[in-house]
Parts: C-alpha cells; sequence; structure tokens
C-alpha cells in the first residue's frame, strides 16, 4: 500500500500500473492480486487508512488530559491544517469526480465517527464554563456539517492562501456562535498555539 501511494503521488493515479506496484515492491504480480482485486481496490484502501487516521487522531486528541476544551478544539483545527498539507496529493485522487465510491466513504464516516470526540471536547467545555450550548452532541454535528461545507471545492487550496484563510475565519466564528462562546476566544487561542 505504501509503495503504491508513493507512485499514486510520483506519477499519478491513472498514469501508475500493476505492473509498476509490483515491480518496486518485487513481488509477484499475484502476490498483489492475492490481497487486492485491481488498482481501484488498493486506492480504496488508501482512503480507509485515513480515514483511520483522522477518527483516530481526534478522539487521542479528545483524551488529553492536560488540555482545557479549547485547547483541544485548536488542536483539532492544527490536525486539520496538517494533515491536508501532508495528503493533499492523494486526497485529491480521492475527491476526483472518478472516484466518487471513495469521496462518498469519507463523507460519509468522517461527520458519523467524529461526532463522538467532538461531543466529549464540548461537554467538556460546557463543564469549564468556556461553551454555552445544551446540545453538544449536535453541536459536533453541526461543527461537521459546517466545516465540510465551507472548506468544499477548496481541497489543493494552499493553506496560507486568502481565500482559505477567510474561509477558515468563517469557521471559527460559526463554531463560536454554535458553542456559545466569547467571540473571538477559538481565533485567539489558535494564533496563540501558532506562536508557541
Amino acid at each position: 500500500m505504501d509503495i503504491a501511494e508513493q507512485l499514486f503521488l510520483e506519477k499519478g493515479y491513472q498514469e501508475t500500473r500493476v505492473k509498476d506496484i509490483v515491480k518496486k515492491a518485487d513481488v509477484a504480480q499475484g502476490t498483489f492480486y492475492y490481497y487486492f482485486q485491481s488498482k481501484e481496490a488498493i486506492l480504496d484502501e488508501i482512503t480507509d487508512k485515513y480515514i483511520n487516521i483522522i477518527i483516530e487522531s481526534m478522539e487521542k486528541i479528545s483524551k488529553q488530559d492536560n488540555l482545557n476544551a479549547l485547547e483541544k478544539l485548536v488542536k483539532i483545527f492544527q490536525f486539520s491544517l496538517s494533515f491536508r498539507d501532508d495528503t493533499r496529493g492523494i486526497m485529491q485522487y480521492v475527491h476526483d469526480e472518478k472516484n466518487l465510491h471513495l469521496h462518498v466513504k469519507f463523507e460519509q464516516r468522517i461527520p458519523v465517527e467524529t461526532v463522538g470526540p467532538l461531543a466529549h471536547i464540548f461537554k467538556q467545555g460546557v463543564a469549564e464554563g468556556i461553551f454555552d450550548t445544551k446540545y453538544p452532541e449536535e453541536a459536533a454535528r453541526a461543527f461537521n456539517g459546517i466545516s465540510a461545507m465551507v472548506l468544499q471545492g477548496i481541497d489543493s487550496a494552499d493553506h496560507n492562501s486568502n481565500e482559505f484563510r477567510r474561509k477558515f475565519m468563517a469557521i471559527f466564528d460559526f463554531v463560536e456562535r454554535i458553542l456559545g462562546t466569547e467571540r473571538g476566544a477559538i481565533l485567539n487561542a489558535f494564533k496563540i498555539a501558532r506562536n508557541d
């Protein structure tokens, strides 16, 4: 899988053949087909790997006892940015219209399976007096929905671009309203964390 992913990034998904993968892996073509039905199947497995990384990372952040809820939320944003940068190439293939089933898999699993960690953070924030919402689980669903909608279509955008910054500022603003936190609290915590 790692070799296939590397080749997809170097040569492009369409240009990479199974023959290229097995040659670089130094295995017989039959070995490849023992584990994967096709090149598409290996991309599907790579997609699952990244979905699991996102879910596990958010769960890990939500359970860090040494951070308050606002710090955890900032860590979620930081993880999202670094994940987008680290996986930009492969994610372009996942979100390509030719691979619609992979995009749908992302869109179905991520919002559902990250509600728990986010709701845990939001409940902690309510207990700490940082957030003010009676509906932490629904707020987590809203967070996921708003983030997905606002960032739609800018998968390849540089996160230092004005467009990306504007969209991230919008997300901060909307999430602050949903969580009932002090205006600018998330943005300020994010700025402080970036300067550390």
